[in-house]
């Protein structure tokens, strides 16, 4: 009887003890793709980044897209695009993370990640263009912004479609 015991008793164990939690998991990724990700990447932390990224950085950039791209600024459209170029470099970070670590991609699948990060870099690029000099005219005259305005449109509607996609699944809660 008590052979028995002990031998549930260890089945019992073994699944834990065969399991792999997620610094054992970042071990054998750091192995196998001969990476070395720094301390901070955990999934939690990855999941907060884009969390922060869908809320607070996309009401920012709405605020700006809105409120202050038609003024041409440079100054802002530099540090806009600098803003958008930091994300995305946390964001790839995170996305690399997860995806070497089996915990899948940042952003649910390859395809949305991959779209999202296009348009990130379509609206760094085009804001750095303008800054550069780029100008655009239509029939009605300048409308040197329209392009950039309409970049910043898909990178909002993009992530918006995420975001609803996760709400609708539970995955994703946001409080005023």
């Amino acid at each position: 009887m008590k052979k028995i015991i002990c031998l549930f008793f260890l089945f019992g164990l073994t699944p834990q003890a065969l399991s792999c939690d997620e610094e054992c998991r970042k071990q054998l990724a750091e192995a196998k793709y001969s990476v070395d990700f720094p301390g901070y990447l955990t999934r939690k932390y990855c999941n907060d980044i884009a969390g922060e990224f869908m809320t607070t950085s996309m009401k920012s950039l709405q605020s700006y897209r809105f409120k202050h791209l038609e003024s041409k600024h440079r100054g802002g459209m530099r540090n806009t695009g600098r803003f958008i170029e930091q994300r995305k470099e946390w964001l790839a970070e995170c996305d690399q993370y997860l995806k070497y670590t089996d915990y899948g991609r940042l952003f649910k699948d390859a395809e949305t990640t991959d779209r999202i990060f296009a348009a990130m870099t379509s609206v760094s690029v085009e804001l750095a263009s303008l800054v550069e000099g780029a100008t655009y005219t239509d029939e009605a005259g300048d409308a040197s912004t329209q392009v950039a305005a309409e970049k910043f449109d898909l990178l909002f509607k993009l992530v918006d479609n995420h975001k609803t996609l996760l709400q609708i699944r539970g995955q994703f809660v946001t409080r005023h």
